[in-house]
């Protein structure tokens, strides 16, 4: 009996997205391990300013977001077994060499190959379970991948604040320089005995060039019907990842500067709310039973988040914005993860999954890229933190009101056929 139950629980599907979890997941110790450890590279190479040494991270988030959109648009033609593998070991030796580099200007040019390497994972990772996953599978590889960055951020943050309470914090680096390329050489043996598709594009289309033609055109047909509710999609990419990497920059300086809570609370939160982002999966993935529609369950979400904004700006207790906004970081989470998981894989007789995967995270970035320098600045400019909350509640709003838009055009066109 029991090990009937063994090889229910370790089929080749569980394990094929439990390999692309642990790629996504560990794939944070190369992404995260500078913004995690700033504050000690700050005073490890005696800079004095914060622009100069979040410039290392613009040019990570520069070279990942572009690279998202530009292996989007290839990453169907990739053999994901060598991609994947060699994005994971380029990670690993930048991640080396900046452990052990003396010069802090070489840093941003490592860090760029970096996001450059590791930019290949997400779309490629996706079409891998597109290809490989059938339609019932298909929410379980959601809420795992959903986890993905929740527990990769929570990690490398944990394993930052040992290593600086013990005065070794380059020792993160070491850790993902030797971790990654390990990790790659599991991937490389690993795929090809997971993966379904034998035959590639090109053979499949030179055994059947009619039957090929035909899909073609309906593909294109469906693809037709989905360019509005992409468009839509990516709008919300952008707002969604300034709201949720904003609240993640600078939650830590309002509770500071507004609510006057001592500097443990900052550390606390750094790793609450990304906890808070595996609850965010969930809701989604459980919401998406009732509300099928992307944009329709994208506009729910938005619209609590709205209210609980809402609140904060009303309200002057500590208690209501640590609520709210733990709450918003959750829902935030939910809108990303409908964004670059659950649309590319449920889509994907429609367009390629990578494609859109690698093109829709291409958009979160650019808020994110949005959300430190963009929000600091609304809040220098305007003297306070008021208009920070005022701006996200605008975008919430927007974000309604383009849906409910979508909502009322998708109405009249089915009342038209």
């Amino acid at each position: 009996m029991t090990a009937g139950k063994e090889k229910k629980l370790f089929t080749p599907t569980t394990l094929l997205i439990m390999l692309c979890w642990i790629v996504y997941t560990c794939s944070y110790l190369g992404k995260l391990g500078y913004n995690a450890n700033i504050t000690q590279i700050k005073t490890s190479y005696g800079i004095t300013d914060d622009a100069t040494v979040g410039s290392v991270s613009t040019f990570f988030f520069f070279a990942y977001g572009i690279g998202q959109v530009i292996n989007g648009l290839f990453c169907k033609k990739y053999n994901l077994r060598y991609v994947v593998f060699g994005g994971l070991l380029v990670s690993g030796a930048m991640n080396l060499l900046v452990a052990i580099v003396g010069n802090f200007q070489v840093l941003k040019y490592l860090w760029l190959i970096n996001g450059a390497a590791l930019s290949v994972l997400w779309p490629s990772l996706i079409r891998f379970l597109s290809e490989n996953l059938e339609e019932k599978d298909i929410r379980r590889a959601v809420l795992a991948m959903g986890t993905t960055v929740a527990t990769g951020t929570v990690f490398v943050y944990g394993l930052s604040a040992l290593f600086v309470a013990i005065g070794v914090y380059k020792m993160m680096f070491f850790v993902a320089g030797f971790l990654l390329p390990t990790i790659s050489v599991i991937w490389f043996f690993a795929n090809p005995k997971l993966s379904k598709n034998s035959k590639t594009n090109q053979e499949l289309a030179q055994s059947a060039p009619s039957q090929t033609m035909q899909t073609t055109q309906q593909n294109k047909a469906k693809l037709g019907a989905l360019w509005f509710p992409i468009i839509l999609l990516a709008v919300f990419a952008v707002f969604d990842n300034l709201i949720k990497d904003g609240l993640t920059t600078w939650m830590p300086a309002i509770l500071k500067n507004d609510y006057h809570l001592p500097d443990e609370i900052s550390m606390l939160l750094t790793i609450v709310l990304p906890i808070l982002a595996i609850f965010g999966t969930v809701v989604a993935t459980t919401l998406h039973k009732k509300v099928p529609d992307f944009v329709m369950l994208c506009c729910l979400l938005f619209f609590v988040s709205a209210v609980c904004v809402g609140l904060v700006i009303l309200s002057n207790s500590v208690v209501v914005t640590l609520a709210a906004f733990g709450l918003v970081s959750c829902l935030m989470a939910g809108v990303n993860n409908i964004i670059t998981s659950m649309a590319p894989l449920y889509w994907k007789e429609k367009i390629n999954s990578g494609l859109l995967a690698g093109i829709l995270n291409g958009f979160c970035y650019l808020g994110s890229t949005l959300s430190a320098y963009g929000l600091g600045l609304v809040r220098d400019l305007s003297g306070g933190w008021g208009a920070v909350f005022g701006l996200l509640f605008i975008l919430c709003v927007v974000a309604v009101v383009l849906a409910v838009v979508y909502g009322v055009i998708h109405i009249f066109k089915k009342k038209v056929k």
